[in-house]
């Protein structure tokens, strides 16, 4: 350090600086690269890991199906990024399932060995590993390795840069610690000028000019108190001489200052002043503008104010401000008006006033009141636009409102009018043409009135349609939520239908899969509805093959769940151009002339309503000659509410273990009926014919294991079910096991062939849950295979069983056709009726025999079901309660809330649906004893 010493200080200073300049940013720069480092490993391990789980995603479902092509085609995206090198998929076990490795990559990997979910880094490459996951089960796992040549150019471009920062931090430092360096040599030579100058002059008036409060700073403060002690005299009359010239310019600051204000104040009032005038004319331009004093005398008016009272200014000035007014407004509305501006607050409102020809208009209105000094009110200003064309047109959207509801009351009046019209005499059609049809007739005879009973049917699906999209245009459905078992909704729904679609030959399949709850809350009836519609359309457009119905999981929120439904046929298919068309309203794919299937149009517009108002969405899926998928989705609320126990009277251990062989030539219902005995802890086995069937048979006696059941489809091709049993029959060697008969279509005769072939059971498809495994149960329990379930096609009045205690039933009906029907269908339950034609009368029959049960039709002459309903509740005595049902045709939203809320206790609908009739009769009645019964009086001729 020879060179250091002989060198001037500010030289010294300059290489200190840039010494240490130099070390802190060594410091810095390899910090930085350290970190950097890092940050890119942790960052490119997070970007691994995302790309990682997102292929395990999206590979899973090609790891479930052994897709490897898929699984390579998804590998391959990784190509994008350069810095991966290989990936590798596993399957459950740990093996490669398929690999991707970088084309042209430099650097060989070896294929990773599946060691579990993680991150390993190596000294040039990462690993990153995933599981992969599907349905909550292990499906396999990702491992995907990357190299570091990214980071190794992002280094490389780091030094680079770093190098020229420090070459330029260098070179800055250079020239500020030139500039710097100053600020410490500079006091010093000073101080040094100051004392030779002093020493060779003796002028002690001379000073050096302070440098802080360092060292150098009290060198300088030390040199001149020196100084001070010589020149005492002289530095007082000249402290003096500053002070003065002090004084005087602050002074002269303060009056500059209080100039100044002065000046801004005048022109902040300058401009107020203007804006004050702008506001004004524009008020006076746009507004309606009037000044009373306190009493109310009008003091100015403005153009406009004169321009929409036709008062000239001289006649308003000076003249009470009532002479505009109307007398429109009740005196409270102008008494708080008054009270709100004497207390000193501001009023708005709308007013109407008179001009001078006796002309009204509206204006909206702000006082403003204004008091002086003292508070005393002085003067109140009025600002008032013009809203008269807005009130007109108020008034005129009022007036086309009331004449939209009015519209709108007649329509629906009109189609409750029409309802009932057409309702009461369909009634008696399909009655009477019920009870016909359980009379003994002639082939023709039935022929014909079958006919009858389809073609009323059909008018009352046609009605039903109008009335439901008539109630869905209005805006007056309302969904339900009420807990329900959905499989039992489903079963039920498609049991209706099971006629039609045997009648045509078609399997009707239901198929709802394990992860769908068994209860949920909603709106059954609507849902039932939806898939009446649905099914009944692709039975109606189907020849051959099958229409089936399936239901599964989609997503959950919360305790909301949505349900995927799909109605798939193998009818006719829709062409494409028509799939848009068919859900607007009365719009078909068939809607020429020569058309051959029927409807209204009307279904799949109110299914698509419905569908969307439980918050999902209706499409579909079809190509001509292939049939159609119609899907749609629905939210349903969770629940906890435990489904009912299956047939708690079936011993669970009668099932519990027992072989089953299932014959069925299709592959639905053989995976249906294996997933409903597996649920039952039974041991199923299929067989897709008669003679796979005979073979499975044959193996299962040779290992010791015989079938103990058959469950057999009745119509297969070869070899049918009877073929089937009768072959079995004739094998000595094979135990006889016990058969239940499954058949899609009932034929007359089949009974019969049942029992000569020993069959246990005959059951006819869709074969619901329940009913399955009662009949399975039984035949088990039993053993005996002497009689054979017998087929139950169309619902007959004359299959209602005889109630245990007949009831006396009062029928209050005016229409003589309704009367003899109700009549009939009481008397064939056995049940003893007497009929009122009007309210008056069905009082009086009252009054004279005790009754268990009042049917009330709502529309009668003399006194109609709401009064005579009122009529008998008010005679009631406490503690007795007759049950009053409404039997109406009028079926329009709000008609049962409506007869309930009149007292009555229950609501029948006409036309009379015998099912409905059978829960009315078994949930409403508790018969009267006998010593309360009187003979029974007919009011009226039936």
């Amino acid at each position: 350090m020879l060179f250091f010493n002989p060198s001037s200080i500010q030289r010294k200073l300059t290489l200190v600086i840039f010494c240490t300049s130099l070390l802190g940013l060594g410091v810095a720069g390899v910090a930085f690269e350290i970190y950097e480092r890092a940050s890119y490993r942790g960052a490119l391990a997070d970007k691994m890991g995302v790309y990682a789980e997102t292929l395990g995603l999206n590979t899973a479902a090609a790891l479930a199906f052994n897709h490897r092509k898929a699984a390579e085609d998804l590998l391959g995206s990784l190509q994008i990024d350069s810095h991966v090198l290989e990936a590798c998929l596993y399957d459950a076990q740990g093996r490669v399932f398929v690999e991707y490795r970088r084309k042209g990559g430099g650097q060989k990997v070896a294929t990773p060995r599946w060691r579990g979910p993680g991150t390993s880094i190596a000294p040039e490459s990462m690993t990153v590993s995933r599981a992969i996951e599907l349905n909550g089960e292990k499906a396999g796992g990702i491992a995907i390795v990357s190299d570091f040549s990214e980071l190794h150019a992002k280094m490389k471009r780091f030094r680079e840069i770093s190098a020229f920062v420090l070459i330029l931090s260098i070179m800055a430092s250079a020239l500020a610690s030139y500039r710097l360096v100053r600020l410490i040599t500079e006091p010093i030579q000073h101080l040094a000028a100051v004392a030779e100058q002093v020493s060779s002059k003796e002028d002690y008036a001379l000073r050096a000019y302070g440098a802080g409060d360092d060292e150098v700073g009290k060198l300088v403060e030390s040199f001149n108190q020196m100084l001070e002690r010589i020149q005492d005299r002289d530095e007082a009359l000249q402290g003096a001489k500053e002070n003065l010239e002090i004084l005087v310019e602050a002074r002269t600051q303060e009056l500059q200052l209080e100039v100044n204000e002065r000046k801004l104040a005048e022109q902040k009032l300058q401009t107020y002043l203007k804006e004050l005038k702008d506001l004004e004319a524009a008020l006076d331009q746009h507004c309606i503008v009037a000044r009373t004093d306190e009493r109310g005398i009008i003091t100015y008016a403005n153009d406009n104010f004169c321009s929409i009272s036709n008062f000239s200014r001289k006649e308003l000035i000076g003249r009470d401000h009532r002479i505009i007014n109307s007398g429109y407004h009740p005196k409270e509305y102008i008494k708080g008006l008054w009270e709100t501006i004497r207390n000193g607050r501001v009023w708005k409102g709308e007013l109407k006033n008179l001009a001078k020809d006796g002309k009204e208009y509206w204006v909206d209105t702000t006082i403003v009141p204004f008091s002086d000094a003292a508070g005393k009110l002085r003067q109140y200003i009025s600002i008032r636009t013009d809203i008269t064309a807005i009130k007109r047109v108020q008034s005129e959207l009022q007036q086309a409102k009331e004449v939209a509801e009015a519209a709108n009351r007649a329509k629906s009046e009109f189609l409750a009018n029409m309802s009932h019209e057409i309702r009461t005499p369909l009634n008696g059609v399909i009655g009477m043409t019920d009870l016909v049809l359980d009379t003994e007739l002639k082939p023709e005879q039935r022929e014909y009135l079958e006919t009858v009973k389809t073609s009323a049917d059909s008018l009352l699906t046609v009605i039903n349609d109008i009335l439901d999209f008539s109630k869905i245009e209005a805006g007056k459905i309302d969904l339900e939520a009420l807990e329900f078992n959905l499989r039992d909704c489903l079963e039920s729904t498609l049991k209706t239908l099971a006629l039609r679609a045997h009648e045509k030959g078609l399997e009707l399949l239901c198929e709802m899969a394990p992860d769908v709850p068994k209860m949920i809350g909603g709106d059954a009836g609507r849902l039932r509805q939806v898939i009446i519609n649905l099914v009944g359309n692709a039975i109606k457009f189907t020849h051959q093959g099958e229409v089936a119905l399936r239901v599964w999981s989609e997503s959950t929120i919360d305790n909301a769940q949505q349900l995927h439904f799909v109605v798939a046929d193998t009818g006719i298919g829709i062409p494409k151009e028509k799939l848009d068309l068919i859900f607007r309203p009365f719009m078909q794919a068939d809607t020429s002339t020569t058309r051959r299937y029927g409807g209204t149009g009307l279904g799949l517009s109110i299914s698509n309503r419905l569908v969307a108002m439980m918050g999902g969405a209706m499409w579909v899926e079809s190509e001509v000659g292939h049939g159609s998928e119609f899907h749609f989705t629905v939210w349903m609320q969770r629940t906890n509410a435990q489904a009912p126990a299956e047939n708690s009277n079936v011993p669970p251990a009668i099932l519990c273990g027992v072989k089953v062989l299932v014959v069925d030539d299709h592959q639905v219902n053989r995976r249906i009926l294996e997933g409903l005995l597996k649920n039952w802890e039974m041991r199923p086995s299929s067989a897709e014919s008669g003679e796979i069937a005979l073979a499975r048979l044959i193996e299962g006696q040779h290992a010791g294991e015989p079938y103990q059941l058959i469950l057999a489809d009745l119509h297969m091709p070869e070899m049918d079910g009877f073929e089937l049993v009768r072959r079995i029959r004739e094998r000595p060697e094979l135990p006889p096991p016990v058969i239940l008969m499954l058949t899609s279509a009932g034929h007359q005769g089949d009974t019969a062939r049942c029992k000569e072939l020993g069959v246990a059971a005959y059951l006819l498809k869709p074969i619901r849950q329940s009913e399955l495994r009662e009949a399975v149960a039984r035949v088990l329990g039993t053993g005996e295979q002497k009689s054979a379930i017998p087929l139950s096609g169309r619902s007959s009045l004359e299959d209602v069983g005889k109630p245990s205690i007949s009831l006396r039933i009062l029928v209050a009906e005016d229409n003589l056709v309704n009367q003899r029907l109700a009549t009939r269908l009481l008397e064939k339950r056995g049940h003893f009726v007497t009929v009122a034609a009007t309210g008056c009368e069905a009082l009086a029959a009252l009054e004279k025999s005790g009754f268990d049960l009042v049917l009330m039709d709502m529309q009668m002459p003399e006194m109609d079901g709401f009064e005579a309903t009122a009529a008998i509740r008010k005679k009631e005595k406490p503690g007795t309660h007759l049950p009053i049902v409404a039997l109406t045709a009028h079926a329009m939203k709000g008609d049962r809330e409506k007869c309930i809320a009149a007292g009555m206790d229950g609501y029948l609908a006409k036309p009379i649906r015998p099912e409905e009739l059978d829960a009315v009769l078994h949930g409403h009645l508790t018969p009267q004893p006998e010593s309360d019964r009187r003979p029974e009086q007919v009011l009226s001729e039936t």
